[in-house]
């Protein structure tokens, strides 16, 4: 089974060599790398052509920024039945993609797989997730899902592009990988979390004076939130919404970071009002 990895890049940092290195090593061969540059300069194109005889690469430039739009761009020109979307600075173990293949050639019955991330040398990563393995639902896909964590097993011709209203770049900046597997759900895949299976990534601390940040990323959340209750009809999801603006309304009382609580609630009320469904 071929395996297309769909990476849009931008901002691109010294850790794209790394994360290629890690493809270089993997025991699994029959993958294709979809670059998808939206920087201006050529570096990324410098980096990759020094793998172009270690594994199949296509490389396009992208005048437009947005992670959802880019990763839609690279999905048009798969090859693979199975996709999975790296970051340009995670890195894949030697046994990544053997371990993703094999799953889905011995589960017939399952489209979606997905593992745990984690720092390095770390017993932590970005965000919470899972210790133990279980199906993936639509109520536990925040804490089985990230988007350098799952593969999805379809045909060409069953595609499914992400909301280019959602993610980074986009008016909604977050949600976007949880969204698009919570439409697979709702489709009716059915899909496998696997705890033990690690894909490395660096840990992004929170940063309570990047007020600007939290902004989107609250956007995307209550936008998110609204796909899901009022599109999907999950209405059990709000719940998911109020706890978390509980949570931060109790950090407004008892922490110092104010500012950042209120910017955060603001977001999410406004993202799921101005989301249009």
């Amino acid at each position: 089974m071929k395996i297309s990895l769909v990476m849009p890049t931008i901002n691109v940092t010294t850790e794209l060599d790394l994360f290629l290195k890690s493809l270089k090593a993997q025991a699994y061969k029959d993958f294709e790398l979809i670059v998808v540059d939206q920087n201006e300069g050529n570096e990324v194109f410098e980096i990759v052509k020094d793998y172009e005889e270690e594994f199949k690469i296509k490389y396009v430039r992208s005048d437009e920024k947005g992670l959802s739009l880019n990763r839609n761009r690279g999905l048009i020109l798969m090859k693979g039945e199975i996709v999975g979307f790296p970051d340009d600075d995670c890195e894949y173990r030697p046994d990544t993609l053997e371990k993703v293949a094999e799953f889905f050639e011995r589960k017939k019955n399952y489209q979606i797989y997905s593992c745990r991330t984690l720092e390095r040398g770390k017993d932590y990563g970005t965000g919470v997730m899972e210790k133990k393995d279980m199906e993936i639902t639509k109520d536990n896909v925040d804490t089985t899902v990230k988007s350098i964590t799952f593969f999805v097993n379809y045909g060409k011709d069953d595609i499914v592009l992400f909301d280019e209203n959602l993610g980074v770049g986009a008016t909604f900046g977050s949600g976007e990988e949880t969204d698009y597997v919570l439409t697979l759900l709702h489709k009716g895949y059915k899909g496998r979390y696997f705890a033990n299976d690690i894909i490395y990534h660096p840990a992004k601390k929170g940063n309570y004076n990047d007020l600007e940040r939290a902004y989107r990323y609250a956007l995307g959340f209550g936008a998110l939130v609204k796909k899901e209750v009022k599109g999907r009809k999950n209405r059990f999801y709000i719940l998911k919404y109020w706890k978390r603006q509980f949570r931060s309304f109790a950090g407004m009382i008892v922490t110092r970071n104010r500012a950042y609580h209120r910017v955060v609630m603001k977001g999410r009320k406004i993202g799921y009002t101005k989301y249009k469904i």
